[in-house]
């Protein structure tokens, strides 16, 4: 207790048990001062995407209740962030006022908050207890934290794990009535988001919402159970486990996993009891009210090959225009992604993204296929049933884009058509809304498409009354949009909003599948031209293999419907592609030099603690080694139960 001697004193009769425990641990165990507390780690910008990527499905469905969490609490918080099962910041909200607070203290994107280096605080007490609490100021260990007071409440993921910790921030003097305020809006935040991400793991099985009030008007006042297909529990939440069997707070649910429902209550006939019109089940704390959500029926497979199909049944798949020509048919997700592993994940997030209205960010090269996916992702969805409405921000011109969007009454501005317009974010209505190059949408528009995406409605140019709005927002760019919120040319809470779900294209020439891509491409192009498909040879196809496509799928997607055209033999040779593609494919790669194989496996712990030494535990080069996405690697890395080595003190 020496290191606390002539330090901040606390006064014993307000400090609960866990608070001292966690000063006592942060002296006796970890050896630390309050005054020599050394600045928190913060994690590369890199290392940071490596981190998130475990956790980005939740990260990214954590966003909105984080936006809303802030703008709740504008007035008593500045800083809402949260953390990973390792007390690593991964999402980030503040505002201006406390930029420089934030810097100097490390309160930053990627910095590490655990009780071993920094003492008590609220994120790693909360990782230790697992329950909402406050540390209010001289609370915490650190001299230096003692004008913050955190407020935190843990989230929990799959069979009842902490996943990670909600933390809202006051930088101004506050007091513990105030922040049981703020604990309980917290806690509900964190419930919101626990059932949002559970109900997303099991979208494919039956899940019941359980309640204590039968209006099931607030998520955080539910509880969730998914079911198999013989009623057995698969998953449970933690206030689930509370609501049936009156546990503890620290018990974890995964004690109900592989039993039924009706050996943990008393309910007699369970499907009986689901098909009633308000199901109700006694549970230790009284009435428990039932909602069930069945899974949706399984759309029957589609092939995944075009070269499958039959040369009528291709045909058939195409239409024919008022021309009398074959009209083109959009590639279907199946096209687009292929067999490659890093976009077979990528994919997976992005369409429960936009299932749930998230806004989704699309980022790669020129071509890699960004509005495609756009369109396969709306085609494939549950919001297929409204229109998807695309716009390219940089082809509008700044005067026009407004009304554009959000339509215009009549006479609004000169030039403005006398019957009005209702703009194209009306036309996207229970669909999906593409905006392609958004890092080119004027920063004036930029505030009252935010206002959109918060509040779902907006009101058109020259009128009064606003309009309700609902859609899936996609957004695509080129440009590093980071970079223009730090020269104050996209707005950051814009960006906060967007990049939460980011989702990076591969260029073509990484693209694992490529030649299965080449195939498809060529196939398509035989299939809209109506002609019958013919076979590449071999040269053609290695001349095919070595280009490094800079224009990507949309250059790929030209070529082949360039051959289609001039081809007039069952093979596709070398006089079929376009000569300056044999010339730079020439150039880049001499004859007889073969396309470099780009993965390996590993099929053991050490194969894998092998290959990550290699890598230096770069988690990005040894995924790239493997021929899979990181998110992959991790859980990889999870099963085999392979960690990074610690460094000694």
């Amino acid at each position: 207790m020496a290191a606390l001697e002539g330090k901040r004193p606390i006064q014993m009769p307000n400090v609960n048990a866990g608070l001292l425990a966690s000063w006592m641990r942060s002296v006796t165990e970890h050896g630390l001062e309050p005054d020599r507390i050394q600045e928190p780690d913060v994690l590369t910008h890199a290392e940071l995407l490596e981190r998130r990527a475990p956790i980005e499905e939740m990260s990214a469905f954590s966003s909105p209740e984080i936006d809303r969490l802030y703008q709740h609490l504008s007035d008593h918080a500045q800083v809402v962030m949260l953390s990973d099962a390792q007390g690593v910041v991964i999402h980030f909200r503040s505002n201006s006022t406390v930029v420089d607070t934030c810097s100097a203290l490390r309160v930053l994107p990627g910095s590490i908050w655990s009780e071993d280096k920094q003492g008590t605080t609220g994120v790693g007490l909360c990782l230790r207890e697992q329950k909402p609490l406050s540390i209010v100021m001289a609370e915490h260990f650190a001299t230096k934290l003692a004008g913050l007071s955190c407020t935190v409440a843990p989230i929990f993921g799959a069979e009842g794990r902490l996943v990670g910790v909600l933390n809202v921030t006051a930088m101004r003097s506050t007091d513990h009535a105030l922040q049981g305020v703020v604990r309980e809006m917290v806690a509900n935040s964190a419930r919101r988001i626990e059932n949002v991400f559970f109900d997303r793991r099991h979208a494919r099985a039956r899940i019941l919402r359980l309640s204590r009030h039968d209006d099931f008007c607030d998520a955080a006042a539910e509880a969730r159970l998914a079911l198999d297909d013989n009623g057995r529990i698969i998953d449970a939440t933690p206030p689930a486990l509370r609501l049936l069997t009156g546990s503890t707070l620290n018990d974890r649910p995964d004690v109900l996993i592989g039993r039924k429902l009706s050996s943990i209550v008393d309910v007699g006939n369970v499907e009986r009891l689901l098909q009633e019109a308000a199901p109700t089940i006694n549970g230790k704390q009284g009435c428990i009210h039932v909602r069930v959500t069945e899974p949706p029926r399984r759309a029957a497979s589609r092939a995944p090959q075009i070269d499958m199909l039959s040369r009528a049944s291709r045909l058939a798949a195409s239409t024919l225009s008022t021309s009398g020509t074959r009209a083109s048919v959009a590639p279907t997700l199946e096209e687009i992604v292929g067999s490659d592993t890093a976009m077979l994940d990528r994919l997976r997030i992005a369409q429960r993204l936009h299932a749930r209205c998230l806004p989704l960010l699309l980022q790669g090269e020129s071509g890699c296929g960004k509005t495609q996916l756009a369109r396969a992702l709306h085609e494939d969805g549950p919001h297929r049933s409204g229109g998807f409405v695309a716009i390219n921000c940089a082809a509008i011109p700044q005067e026009l884009i407004e009304s554009e969007l959000f339509g215009h009454r009549s006479g609004a501005f000169t030039g403005a058509a006398k019957q009005g317009a209702p703009g194209r974010l009306l036309g996207a209505n229970d669909g999906t809304l593409f905006l392609d190059e958004i890092g080119d949408m004027p920063l004036g528009l930029q505030g009252r498409l935010l206002q959109v995406l918060s509040e779902g409605e907006f009101v058109p140019v020259g009128a009064t009354q606003p309009v309700k709005v609902r859609f899936a927002l996609i957004s695509a760019t080129l440009r590093d949009l980071k970079s223009l919120v730090q020269e104050g040319r996209f707005r950051e809470d814009l960006y906060y909003r967007l990049s939460g779900a980011t989702l990076a294209l591969p260029p073509l020439r990484e693209r694992t599948d490529l030649g299965q891509l080449i195939e498809r491409a060529f196939a398509r192009a035989a299939l809209e031209a109506g002609i019958e498909e013919s076979r590449l040879s071999q040269a053609a196809r290695d001349v095919l293999l070595r280009h490094r496509w800079p224009g990507n799928i949309r250059e790929l997607q030209h070529v082949a419907k360039f051959t289609a055209a001039i081809n007039d033999s069952e093979v596709i040779g070398l006089d079929a592609l376009p000569a300056s593609l044999i010339e730079q494919a020439d150039a880049r790669h001499p004859a007889g030099q073969t396309r470099p194989a780009a993965t390996r496996t590993v099929s053991d712990a050490e194969s894998l603690l092998d290959l990550m030494e290699q890598s230096h535990w770069n988690v990005s080069a040894a995924a790239a080694r493997l021929g899979i996405s990181r998110a992959t690697l991790h859980r990889r890395l999870n099963e085999f139960d392979v960690h990074r080595p610690r460094k000694p003190h």
